[in-house]
């Protein structure tokens, strides 16, 4: 039996790979690798606290009550900051260098340039989930950092994810995989997005509800294209890579893409259902929204029918790499149904101002890429510290940790959105009854946190093991 697939000492590497030896475009990417690894880690530890903090005062608000910087709001934006910017960001910036790497036959170099941008990037963040701490903070979820904060970030995204670039314009003989673009677009338009929102909502306000307008764009491009494109980069690589077999109905693949690209960031108006904005305007939103469904139906063609043969399914489950990553597949494929049929506009009343459309965020930043950044990190960590998981008992708590907690905090606030928003829509119900009959589902958004942050300590412990007991891997020579 594989190392990959050996139930009871998981390591994430590929059957036909050595622990001692690392090939060249592996060699130069384990220093940048690993500083952007160790960074998300932290910072997923960092925001779990936050979280589970923000989860217990929705239901006990006098809970650390006498200390004015864990206020709700302050503890709220700060564990979704530094979850969104810590852990997804460093750990994306890790991934996708290694998968351009891996497909592109690219021999990272200078690769000091990568690691000052990650830095500056942390560095800066700190200072900004400081200050949100302290009360300086904006009224824009994801843009809630103080705006000196916003072109440190953007200089250090655009040193972190040049390589990616570099990497696609090298590739041997004009190959194209679909992981590279997916890379590629998501590095293209994140900046883009990021600047534009940045001008529009905090450095130059525009007037009206042109800035909600912005806001909403801003935050679907970020979740649709950098998270949601790069963990399915992710996915494309390794459900073939580790069943060992062609992706089934590979010729679609380039149609989602494109339509994933085309419809993400106009359906950003569909946010803003029932606001002083044009009907046509939220029209597109909601058609964009609905179009968003070809992009699932090929994803879904494209992973189910490559699972769904040979035993496929079983051999994803005796895959630690895999376990995670059909998790993923499964949840992007749930949040691309639940945001065209919920887009519709008798849905969106019913469901505005609930903690619905925090589920499906929670969906996609946790049940997609999270999980499949997981997965992504059982493969390519052994590869480049020449080690085996320290403990196959904290792999086995932290999966378990990690997708009850999922099943929880999504599923209470799928559930108890839904049944606020029909109690919300009753005159007859008051709010103080709606608040009263929401606790068990804040209740159980706690014990979801408290999950969470016990499959995230289980995988720091493991993964902090793992690298301060590495080796050097010496390069053999390979390209791949």
């Amino acid at each position: 039996m594989s190392q990959e697939n050996r139930p009871a000492r998981p390591s994430g590497r590929p059957p036909e790979s050595g622990f001692a030896r690392l090939s060249r475009t592996e060699s130069g990417l384990r220093g940048p690798f690993l500083c952007f690894f160790a960074s998300a880690v932290l910072w997923l530890v960092v925001a779990s606290v936050l979280a589970l903090v923000a989860a217990v005062k929705l239901h006990r608000p006098d809970f650390l009550g006498a200390c004015e910087l864990t206020t709700y709001g302050r503890v709220t934006a700060a564990a979704r900051d530094t979850f969104v910017y810590g852990w997804g960001f460093n750990a994306l910036f890790a991934v996708n260098f290694w998968l351009m790497a891996q497909l592109g036959r690219f021999e990272f170099r200078n690769g000091w340039l990568a690691t000052l941008g990650g830095a500056t990037w942390n560095l800066a963040l700190t200072y900004g989930v400081v200050q949100i701490i302290r009360g300086e903070l904006g009224g824009f979820a994801l843009l809630d950092l103080p705006r000196e904060v916003g072109p440190v970030l953007l200089l250090a995204f655009l040193l972190s994810a040049l390589w990616s670039v570099v990497a696609y314009a090298r590739r041997p003989g004009g190959q194209n995989f679909v992981s590279q673009w997916y890379i590629v677009g998501a590095t293209f338009a994140l900046p883009l997005v990021y600047l534009l929102a940045q001008l529009m909502v905090l450095w130059f306000p525009t007037v009206g509800t042109v800035q909600a307008l912005a806001h909403a764009w801003f935050v679907q491009n970020l979740l649709f294209l950098w998270f949601g494109a790069s963990a399915l980069a992710a996915a494309y690589y390794f459900v073939p890579k580790i069943l060992g077999r062609a992706l089934g109905h590979y010729y679609l693949a380039p149609v989602g893409f494109w339509t994933l690209f085309l419809f993400a960031g106009l359906g950003a108006p569909a946010a803003l259902l029932g606001a002083p904005i044009p009907i046509w305007l939220q029209s597109v939103g909601v058609v964009a929204s609905v179009l968003g469904l070809v992009p699932v139906v090929v994803l879904a063609i494209n992973f189910l029918s490559t699972l769904s043969v040979d035993g496929g399914w079983s051999r994803s489950w005796n895959s630690t790499t895999l376990r995670f990553v059909v998790v993923g597949i499964v949840s992007f494929l749930l949040f691309g149904l639940l945001t065209a049929v919920c887009s519709t506009r008798d849905l969106s009343a019913t469901l505005a101002f609930t903690s619905f459309a925090e589920g499906q965020v929670q969906l996609l930043t946790y049940g997609a890429a999270t999980m499949i950044l997981f997965g992504a990190s059982y493969f390519i960590l052994p590869r480049l510290t020449g080690s085996l998981w320290p403990s196959s008992k904290l792999v086995h708590v932290h999966f378990w940790s990690a997708f009850l907690g999922l099943l929880i905090a999504v599923g209470a606030a799928l559930v108890g959105g839904w049944q606020a928003g029909q109690q919300l829509a009753t005159p007859a119900v008051s709010a103080a009854q709606v608040a009263a009959q929401s606790a068990p589902w804040a209740l159980a958004g706690s014990l979801a946190a408290l999950l969470l942050l016990i499959g995230h300590v289980a995988f720091a412990l493991n993964a902090f093991g793992m690298i301060l007991s590495s080796t050097t891997p010496t390069s053999d020579g390979r390209s791949d």
